[in-house]
Formats: C-alpha cells, sequence, structure tokens
C-alpha cells in the first residue's frame, strides 16, 4: 500500500556500515556457540583485545577484529570491553559502537544501558548510539518489560529519562508492539518533542503490514492523556496523504464524527491533496458534514491551492464559489484577484461574509486600485456609500481623499 523510501544519500551509507558490522559481530556471536572449548576471557584481557581492534587502522580489519573480540563476550567481561570502547572513544565510530551495545544488552541489558547513559566521554554521538541500540536491544527481547522497569528508577525529569522513554518506544515500534507504548507516549507532555516522537513511530511502522499505522492509532484509547490520540490521528494523517491519498480520506470518513479527527485532521488531508489532486480535494472536503475544522480547511486549502496552481485554481474557484461548502474560500480567493484584476477583486471582497476579513480584503483591493486610477475609486465610494466604515476610513486616508471629493 505504501512505497517510500526511507534511506537515501548519506543515510544509507551510514545504515551500510552500521549493517556491515553487525552482520559480523552477529555471525562472529553465533559461531561462538561451536566453540565450547575456548576459555573464557576476564574483563582485563577483553579489554586488551578490544582496545587492539579499536586501533586497527585499515577498517575492513577493524570490523573482523571487533567481531572476533566480541565473539567472546560475556557477562563477566563485558565491562573489560566498555573499558576499552570509553578509553578509545574518539577513534571509535557509530556503526562500531552499536553492535557492541546490542550484544552486550543481548546478555545483560540493564548493566549495557548503564554503561551507555554514563558514556559522558568527549563524543555525544556515540552516546546516543550506545543507548538507541542497547536500549532497543533490550525491548526487542522482552517487549518492553525491562525497560518500563528500569525506567521507574529513573528521575522522569531528567535527561536519562527521556532519552530511555524515547528509545524505549521505539524499539517497541521496530519490534511490531507500538501499542505497548501507548502509556508512556501519552505520558509525555504534548509538545514538539513528543510530536516528533510519534512521527518517528509512524515512520517505522511503514515497514510493517499495510494496516500497521491504523492498528496502531486505533489502539490508543479515546481518553488517553495529552491529546495523544488526536495527534497521533493527525500526524498519520499528514503521513498517508502524501502515499495513498485514497486510504486517507476512507480512514477519516471511518472516524469523523470522533471527538479526535475534529482538530487538523481535515486541513491535513486537505494540505496533500492540493498538492496532487486539488480538485479532489476540494470535492472530498464539501462531501463532510459542516463544521468550523471543516471550513478552516477549505479556507487553507482554496489558499495552497490558488498559490501552487493559480489557473486552475481560479478556474475552478471562480465557478463554483456560489456553492455554499466553499463559503470560507471566498476570502483567500478575493486576495488572489487584487493582483489578478485589482477591479474584479473589489466585487469579490464584498461577497466576504466575516466582516473584519471583509474589510481586511477591501480595503487591499480599493487602495491597489486607487493607486492606478484614484478618480475610479472616488466615483466607486460615491456609488457605494453602504461599505464598511473602517474599510472607508482606511481607504480615505492612504489614497488621501478629501470629504469634498466624496460629497
Amino acid at each position: 500500500m505504501f512505497h517510500v523510501s526511507l534511506y537515501p544519500g548519506k543515510a544509507m551509507r551510514r545504515l551500510t556500515c552500521v549493517a556491515l558490522m553487525s552482520t559480523l559481530v552477529l555471525t562472529a556471536c553465533q559461531d561462538s556457540g561451536l566453540e565450547q572449548a575456548r576459555p573464557k576471557l576476564d574483563a582485563d584481557a577483553m579489554k586488551t583485545r578490544v582496545s587492539e581492534a579499536l586501533q586497527e587502522r585499515v577498517m575492513s580489519k577493524r570490523y573482523i577484529a571487533i567481531a572476533k573480540a566480541l565473539e567472546e563476550l560475556t557477562i563477566e567481561n563485558a565491562s573489560g570491553a566498555g573499558a576499552a570502547y570509553s578509553e578509545d572513544i574518539l577513534l571509535v565510530r557509530s556503526c562500531e559502537m552499536r553492535p557492541f551495545t546490542y550484544a552486550w544488552a543481548a546478555i545483560d541489558a540493564e548493566a549495557a544501558v548503564d554503561y551507555s547513559l554514563n558514556l559522558r566521554i568527549t563524543g555525544s554521538q556515540r552516546r546516543r548510539e550506545a543507548i538507541s541500540e542497547s536500549v532497543r536491544s533490550w525491548t526487542n527481547h522482552d517487549q518492553g518489560a525491562g525497560a518500563m522497569a528500569y525506567l521507574a528508577t529513573l528521575d522522569p525529569s531528567t535527561d536519562d529519562y527521556r532519552v530511555v522513554s524515547q528509545n524505549t518506544v521505539m524499539g517497541l515500534a521496530e519490534g511490531g508492539h507500538p501499542e505497548l507504548a501507548n502509556g508512556l507516549i501519552s505520558s509525555l507532555e504534548d509538545n514538539d518533542t513528543r510530536d516528533m516522537l510519534v512521527f518517528r513511530v509512524l515512520i517505522e511502522l511503514l515497514r510493517g503490514e499495510p494496516d500497521a499505522i491504523k492498528n496502531w492509532v486505533n489502539s490508543i484509547p479515546s481518553d488517553a492523556p495529552n491529546n495523544l490520540k488526536a495527534t497521533a490521528f493527525e500526524r498519520a494523517m499528514a503521513l498517508i496523504v502524501g502515499l495513498n491519498p485514497t486510504y486517507a480520506m476512507e480512514w477519516f470518513q471511518e472516524n469523523q464524527f470522533t471527538d479526535y479527527a475534529g482538530g487538523k485532521a481535515i486541513a491535513t488531508i486537505l494540505k496533500g491533496l492540493v498538492e496532487t489532486r486539488p480538485e479532489d480535494a476540494l470535492a472530498w472536503v464539501m462531501s463532510l458534514p459542516p463544521s468550523d475544522a471543516r471550513n478552516e480547511a477549505v479556507r487553507d486549502a482554496a489558499y495552497n491551492w490558488l498559490k501552487a496552481y493559480p489557473e486552475p485554481a481560479s478556474e475552478f474557484l471562480r465557478a463554483n464559489l456560489h456553492l455554499p461548502e466553499l463559503t470560507d474560500a471566498i476570502f483567500p480567493y478575493a486576495q488572489y484577484m487584487i493582483k489578478a484584476d485589482h477591479v474584479q477583486a473589489v466585487d469579490w471582497a464584498l461577497r466576504v461574509p466575516v466582516p473584519y476579513e471583509r474589510v481586511r480584503v477591501l480595503s487591499q483591493a480599493l487602495i491597489v486600485w486607487g493607486r492606478r486610477d484614484r478618480p475610479a475609486v472616488i466615483e466607486w465610494l460615491k456609488a457605494n456609500p453602504e461599505i464598511d466604515e473602517p474599510a472607508l476610513e482606511t481607504v480615505v486616508d492612504l489614497l488621501s481623499i478629501e470629504p469634498r471629493e466624496l460629497s
């Protein structure tokens, strides 16, 4: 249903690096089970082995050496490997940090997360990579139970809580269980940070089954705290409408009478449709029941369409603005007409139903016209003494029209 390239350019090269390193480490770890007779390294020996590997100059040889060292990683010696990474942190690439913390989390997740959180030596990107991989690995192994319990030991006001909670959410999304994170996400304040986290979950769910996004949003309770349901629904619409507009519209129709669909969702769908199927966008919104959200969306859609495709938009709107469903599109159309034909813009301005908007666009149209043909505007004002007083005052002032000229 959805087709999107998530990792172009540099991101693809970075993932290739991570994938290669991860493959070497995981292969080595799997093969280690065949060598039961090999004596286990203690922490000091593991530190030496990993440090030597990290200092290998040739990249391919370094990857192989790291994989060989981590093949012997155990609960007892993992701290030694961690010490080597910490001491050589300036030499460590992100793709070399992730497989190590993943492997450690697979055998002792809490220790791996503690290590990652305390990796505060120069190289914050490595710390972020370590936290991300260790928490997500932990979450994938037990569907978040351990990470959730660990979160309960942290102060919610700290940065550590923030990064662990966000990666717990992402780990559950990667594992196909985003619904298990609903309580955690809804406990977060409704702000840009949480909004981005919701969006990242949605992006991750694009990898799954066609209805994965819909199923997750539907799993969020309607009364979830901090407006989570409405936020997730609107952000999902923003993503899906660009990939499959018909699917987005049908999903909205299923939920149009709910509280969470009454916010920005209509405007979000229209914005996406206007960019690809503008006439379908307005036809769709006209089919919706009247509401403030619909009216605001009509206005925004008309404005965006006129800006992006002025000729077809103007032609369509001119022919359809008599319809009551499109009343809120008159204001943006009158504004557009000021540049296209300021005389006609005056006529359209008079049809704007909202008084303060009518005053605004009528004043603008008359001033533009008056600067080109002042006598014509004076004659128009004489013939239309009933116009809004604020508009008349503005035009008279800016065009320096004397009272005697209107008598």
